[in-house]
């Protein structure tokens, strides 16, 4: 197998009390990281002594801001840190503060990345479903940085537009059973603002009516009643904002249910969205 150099992003802000161990499992991967970024958004804790403490290359952001995580906005702190990534590597990875990686995490999947010529993968978060590479954990490789061009978009659903730029472009990617662990649970710092702006994003990209009735439910069912009626609000009073057309039908092309499943399949489906 060829060489395997890679950098590692993590934004972090006010993380003294996750990043220490996201990036004792990133120095403790089997093969080691060319460069650690971490982008110190205006923390007010220990955040960046303890990045530097343990071999991070710390760039602090430029200039103070609320925090993002609930505006829509994270995708600028990303693109930010992008800038500073070795682009003469074979591969990248987006990684959260609080994210644990076991020791073969990195090896593992960019060895299986090669021998099926997939552009972005991620593994698994322990606990949590998913059919598509995760946020936080995924590995790029230069050809699909290249696709998205060194950057996210700037509001909600920058994570998932990624996704469906790759794809769209005839570009693999794959989830591998590689299990992770993260020291908060997913979705902790959701509050309402964030869930209208999620539902306005999903309108964007392209998912349809029938795909936000049953991602209202679903998180409803997750995260109570207010918060999926935030979500299906925010994405049906999107009246104008969309992305680019080829995401918009990728996203449609690829969704799993339609309005036929209701006639075609009532049972299994109301099984899967029901409130219980």
């Amino acid at each position: 197998m060829d060489k395997i150099n890679y950098d590692v992003l993590i934004p972090a802000r006010d993380e003294e009390n996750n990043i220490k161990k996201t990036l004792e499992s990133i120095r403790n991967q089997t093969v080691k990281p060319n460069s650690i970024i971490v982008v110190n958004d205006n923390s007010k804790d220990e955040t960046e002594r303890i990045a530097i403490s343990h071999g991070a290359k710390v760039i602090n952001f430029p200039y103070d801001h609320e925090n993002w995580v609930i505006s829509g906005e994270l995708g600028i702190l990303f693109s930010f840190g992008m800038n500073f990534f070795n682009r003469n590597n074979s591969h990248f990875i987006i990684l959260g503060a609080d994210h644990i990686l076991p020791e073969n995490y990195v090896e593992e999947i960019i060895k299986n990345m090669k021998i099926d010529d997939v552009d972005m993968a991620s593994g698994i978060i322990e606990n949590e479903i998913t059919t598509s590479p995760r946020g936080s954990g995924r590995i790029f490789t230069k050809k699909a940085m290249d696709c998205i061009k060194w950057k996210y978009q700037s509001n909600w659903g920058y994570e998932t537009y990624a996704l469906f730029k790759i794809q769209s472009e005839g570009m693999k990617t794959l989830v591998y059973p590689i299990i992770t662990k993260t020291q908060r649970p997913t979705g902790e710092n959701y509050n309402m603002k964030k869930f209208y702006h999620m539902g306005f994003s999903y309108k964007a990209l392209g998912y349809t009516s029938f795909y936000g009735i049953g991602r209202g439910l679903t998180i409803a069912k997750k995260f109570g009643m207010c918060n999926g009626l935030v979500f299906s609000l925010g994405f049906f009073l999107n009246y104008n904002s969309r992305y680019d057309k080829k995401i918009r039908e990728h996203c449609k092309k690829n969704l799993k249910y339609s309005w036929k499943d209701i006639i075609n399949n009532p049972k299994q489906l109301f099984e899967k969205l029901r409130i219980r």
